[in-house]
């Protein structure tokens, strides 16, 4: 084996983790728990709220964290939290007329970060629900606490 093949050997195994061939010690995969903690939604005379917080946890930082807040047919939205945008819903959701994206940046292990978005209330009588669900580019190793959902009150 060469030299530079040599010294490169224990660079590939700890990005992808597993035992280093020399030594024998293991080494700790990269990840981050980043999780939905809290979805309230409260509903006023003329606006309703939704608060998030999303959580993140397992000893890494989530990296380029973000949450994407689908919100229901026919509410309007009245205030966003800085570094949150409106778009267009998703096109495979037709009932869908707006989603929100919230860019987070990273989360410290154990750290949190709360976003808030006040829209108009809801035309339609029938059940509304404001979905929410958050990512990071850190691997997670428990993606089924990254969505949460709650029916307007």
């Amino acid at each position: 084996m060469n030299e530079a093949l040599k010294r490169a050997t224990p660079l590939v195994f700890l990005l992808v983790g597993g035992t280093h061939p020399q030594s024998g010690r293991a080494h700790r995969v990269w990840q981050a728990d980043i999780q939905i903690r809290t979805l309230e939604v409260t509903r006023g005379k003329t606006t309703m709220s939704a608060r998030v917080v999303i959580y993140s946890d397992n000893d890494d930082d989530a990296q380029d964290a973000r949450l994407l807040i689908l919100l229901p047919v026919g509410v309007g939205i009245e205030r966003l939290d800085p570094g949150c945008a409106a778009s267009r819903g998703p096109s495979m959701v037709p009932a869908l007329r707006a989603a929100v994206m919230c860019e987070m940046g990273a989360i410290h292990n154990r750290g949190f970060r709360e976003v808030t978005v006040t829209t108009t209330l809801a035309t339609e009588p029938f059940p509304k629900r404001f979905g929410v669900f958050t990512y990071s580019s850190t691997p997670d190793p428990s993606p089924g606490n990254n969505y949460a959902e709650r029916t307007i009150p």
